[in-house]
């Protein structure tokens, strides 16, 4: 079995999830294009408790560039399930997002690095993280970023 990664961090937030009966796949496992999906989820939760309205009124918005998903356990029909959201680091234009999806055990059933790029809106080019986005990140995760 792969070793999880300690994070030096604690996870902040948390979106409980409702796994559907087409979530599952022929082995009865939830498929593993679903867990992207609920990690998508966990994203938008995650910004929306900063955001005054929807990212239609920002001017910057994060999108992924890259996303890398290692599996640990299959998750079944009637586990509980949970994502956890939060953001690892920040660069002038860019965030690492750290993201795992864990039973009511808190067992892992896998992890996710995601690289977002803030791009504007208007020229669809990278474009620095708003000192308001850095501070509420930094203030919710409770350490610089």
């Amino acid at each position: 079995m792969k070793e999880i990664p300690q994070l030096p961090f604690e996870f902040k937030h948390r979106v409980p999830l409702q796994i559907r009966f087409n979530d599952i796949d022929l082995f009865g496992h939830l498929n593993n294009s679903v867990y992207v999906q609920f990690m998508d989820m966990g994203k938008l939760a995650y910004f929306k408790q900063f955001m005054d309205g929807g990212f239609e009124h920002e001017a910057t918005v994060p999108v992924v560039a890259n996303i890398n998903v290692t599996f640990y356990a299959p998750t079944l029909i009637d586990d509980r399930i949970s994502v956890l959201t939060a953001v690892a680091s920040m660069s002038n234009s860019s965030l690492v997002l750290e993201q795992r999806i864990v039973d009511a055990a808190g067992a892992v059933k896998c992890t996710a690095t995601t690289i977002m790029v803030n791009i504007d809106r208007r020229t669809g080019s990278s474009a620095p993280v708003s000192d308001r986005w850095r501070k509420a990140l930094s203030d919710f995760e409770g350490r610089d970023l």
